[in-house]
């Protein structure tokens, strides 16, 4: 997966994931990765179980070090360990 993919509507505008954030840094939930295969299909399914829905603001609360994988990441009132490429699968808007 690119580290910055472009949008249909505008082939300009970048398309960040929350993988990108780095800690303290927030965003706004745009959409999720169409799954690929059926692990995938599950794995998103989860992460809108989870709360990672669109329009849900999002918050990198910690970074493992020194890899920064996993991280912590606040949705609503919860906070979730994400691998990095868990967290690629979630598009967001930087705040």
């Amino acid at each position: 997966m690119s580290a910055v993919l472009s949008t249909e509507k505008d082939p300009a505008a970048p398309v960040l994931h929350l993988a990108m954030l780095n800690k303290g840094e927030s965003g706004i939930v745009t959409g999720l990765a169409e799954a690929l295969d059926a692990s995938q299909s599950v794995l998103r399914l989860r992460l809108l179980e989870l709360g990672f829905a669109v329009g849900e603001k999002v918050r990198v609360m910690a970074e493992s070090f020194p890899q920064r994988d996993p991280m912590a990441i606040r949705v609503g009132n919860s906070t979730f360990a994400l691998r990095r490429r868990e967290a690629a699968l979630i598009y967001i808007t930087r705040l």
